[in-house]
């Protein structure tokens, strides 16, 4: 039979595993995290430096023509639509409360006949 301590020290072991895998996880998406972070603030410096030179040769071309120079469309160069929350799901329309329904009674053939009731049960 197992002794209560090779128990804690067989639950201790196994913990301490879980414990440095779950760690090891965390640090590894943690500078993904940050990873994406620096390139999503380098993506919209690059942004706002195109919008600033498209807009200052804005004067001699359009953006049709620099579009067609550069081999881009004119969609790259216009300044991004998409807003900080892109691919983030929205939250769902409110639906009605339970019970907040109507109820209408049921409307049998013939039911502007005379209803018969009896007392003999």
């Amino acid at each position: 039979m197992v002794t209560e301590d090779e128990i804690r020290a067989r639950v201790q072991a196994a913990d301490m595993s879980r414990s440095q895998a779950r760690a090891e996880a965390a640090a590894k998406i943690a500078a993904y995290v940050i990873r994406r972070k620096k390139a999503r603030a380098e993506l919209a410096e690059i942004d706002g430096a195109i919008a600033a030179a498209v807009a200052e040769s804005s004067a001699i071309m359009t953006v049709a023509e620099l579009a067609e120079f550069i081999g881009v469309t004119e969609s790259e160069l216009a300044p991004p639509s998409g807003s900080p929350t892109v691919g983030v799901p929205r939250r769902q329309a409110r639906r009605k409360a339970a019970g907040s329904r109507k109820i209408r009674p049921a409307a049998a053939p013939g039911a502007d006949a005379p209803v018969a009731v009896s007392s003999d049960f």
